[in-house]
């Protein structure tokens, strides 16, 4: 009898084992990377309106020299994930937004807040003041001292993951310097090549294959135990 449940056993953890094998197998984890050029629109006190680096070499560039919320030079990109292919039981493990910057300069401090909003693939003047803030970045006070181009990189995966799951088309990211205070002032040049968002995902296990996990692991521990239990009752009887 004991050898009976013994092969029960053996059986369930192999079957259980390949559950979790075979969903192994339908999800892979995968790399995109979307690109999308850079836009810039200008504040009012700068005759205010929206054109792409490419065609201005002269306007390439972010600023604020001022503090109000309606000077300056402001940079945004959109990019599409309306056809994200997503293999079935994925999970988004990071998504990041880069871009090159180059001749950083500025007085005590340049400080650059970083907005993420639901973009709409073309750019509009109305995107000057668009966005919630995803996090601020001093480009001033890098550490260590960038060589240019220097490749910052924003994490936005929270943000991208919001965007997919409501399944919007565009995600927009727009860069500008803060205007809370009066100490942060600069600019930075933009690379000509837009900017990149690299997205990863990895598989998701199954809630069948969770369960089958548990029963593997389950019932390796009643084996051991099993196992156990008999050497005991084997060594008491000498």
């Amino acid at each position: 009898m004991n050898s009976l449940y013994h092969k029960v056993a053996v059986a369930s953890v192999c079957t259980a084992l390949s559950f979790t094998l075979g969903a192994n197998k339908e999800a892979k984890a995968a790399t995109f990377n979307l690109t999308a050029p850079a836009f810039l629109v200008a504040g009012n006190d700068v005759n205010g309106g929206i054109y792409f680096p490419d065609s201005d070499s002269s306007g390439a560039y972010i600023s604020n020299y001022h503090d109000d919320n309606n000077s300056g030079t402001r940079a945004f990109y959109e990019f599409y994930i309306g056809n994200l292919s997503l293999a079935p039981n994925t999970n988004i493990k990071s998504a990041f937004f880069n871009l090159p910057l180059s001749n950083i300069i500025g007085s005590k401090y340049f400080l650059v807040e970083i907005l993420g909003y639901v973009g709409n693939g073309k750019p509009d003047l109305s995107d000057f003041k668009v966005g919630g803030t995803i996090d601020y970045i001093d480009l001033k006070n890098l550490k260590p001292i960038p060589v240019y181009p220097y490749p910052l990189q924003i994490d936005v995966t929270y943000f991208v993951k919001e965007l997919v799951k409501n399944g919007d088309d565009f995600a927009g990211f727009g860069l500008r310097g803060a205007t809370f205070t009066l100490y942060s002032s600069g600019s930075a040049s933009l690379g000509d090549s837009g900017g990149l968002l690299t997205i990863e995902t990895e598989p998701v296990p199954e809630p069948t294959t969770i369960f089958g996990s548990a029963i593997a692991l389950g019932v390796g521990g009643w084996l051991k135990r099993n196992k156990l239990s008999r050497y005991s009752k084997t060594t008491s009887q000498h």
